[in-house]
């Protein structure tokens, strides 16, 4: 049986149609069983030694011990850029318009390590890739130019991935892209409506239900949510209400660290090592300090292709429920 769930946070509807898949525990990567990849090659630009053939370093973090030079993360401008902090953001034109190219693309390297995933990394390695990626947003936040900063990872292939050395990448924009725009008026309205935040709110109802809950710390919650777009889809998000990931307090990262390994190590040992795209999902400029909205973190696992009916009309087509998908990710064994 299908039918049409509403995902709240962008006024839209999900269709669930479970009879048009697998079950959940056949829905394994076939890329599970590849053989493991070298922790170095020779001609990546981002492996120890080629720190040469990359654009000058931006930022990194160092062993403090004496002597030591290896980076532990790294910061580096993306060689391809999509936006350019040297372009402008001018409006022209009227019924055709256009604007300059300005914005930033940086590559946050997360380890010096070739092929260990961030499932795989200490939770102390992840929290410096969460603190390096705030303190990015921060410092891209202070050019009034940029209205956003979008801070993603791509794991594969069909995820997008076009180097395989384990990387994050962080886009500062001249603009709010629509999808953020959406989910900031929705969360918006429902604050005016309410009173509360809708984050908040939905929050507090899964946590009562408990069936799409993954796992939960004193500060966050991982959970499949009601309307989830993609099979797997997991979100991890803070217990209390902040709008931006920027404010996020120093010591909360290590708690996020830990529960970001948790959920992304049962969906390689459950799924079999799955592409997926991961965001930072945070409010934009001057809305940072807002009530209306939570930062959160999403997961969206690529274990289906979006197909003519997708693209053509906007809405999901979800062949897994997120309470069956939560139910086998609990009984993964880490």
């Amino acid at each position: 049986m299908s039918f049409l769930r509403f995902d709240q946070t962008i006024s839209d509807w999900v269709i669930f149609a479970p009879s048009r898949a697998k079950r959940p525990h056949e829905l394994r990567s076939q890329d599970g069983a590849a053989p493991a990849a070298a922790a170095f090659e020779a001609h990546c630009p981002f492996c120890p030694g080629n720190e040469a053939t990359t654009p000058r370093e931006i930022s990194a973090v160092r062993p403090t011990a004496a002597g030591v030079s290896q980076w532990l993360v790294r910061v580096v401008p993306n060689k391809f850029p999509a936006l350019t902090i040297e372009e402008d953001n001018t409006h022209h034109g009227d019924g055709f318009r256009y604007m300059g190219g300005c914005g930033a693309h940086e590559v946050i390297v997360e380890s010096p390590d070739h092929s260990r995933t961030l499932s795989e990394q200490p939770v102390e390695q992840i929290e410096r890739v969460l603190r390096m990626a705030q303190s990015r947003y921060v410092d891209l936040m202070r050019d009034s130019r940029f209205q956003t900063v979008v801070i993603f990872k791509n794991h594969g292939e069909s995820a997008g991935t076009s180097l395989k050395h384990p990387h994050w990448q962080i886009i500062a924009t001249p603009v709010v892209p629509r999808m953020l725009r959406l989910k900031h008026a929705v969360a918006t309205d429902y604050f005016d409506l309410t009173g509360n935040s809708l984050y908040t709110d939905k929050l507090n109802k899964e946590l009562l239900e408990k069936k799409r809950i993954l796992g939960e710390c004193d500060e966050f919650v991982a959970l499949l949510p009601f309307a989830s777009h993609v099979p797997f889809e997991t979100w991890i998000l803070p217990r209390w209400q902040q709008a931006s990931f920027g404010r996020l307090e120093a010591n909360r990262f290590a708690p996020l660290a830990a529960m970001l390994k948790m959920v992304l190590l049962k969906l390689h040992r459950g799924l079999g090592n799955p592409d997926f795209n991961l965001t930072i999902d945070t409010a934009g400029r001057g809305d940072d300090d807002k009530p209306y909205f939570s930062w959160h973190i999403r997961i969206l696992p690529r274990l289906t292709t979006p197909a003519g009916f997708e693209l053509g009309s906007g809405m999901s087509i979800n062949t897994v429920l997120p309470e069956e998908a939560a139910n086998f990710l609990r009984r993964v064994e880490l």
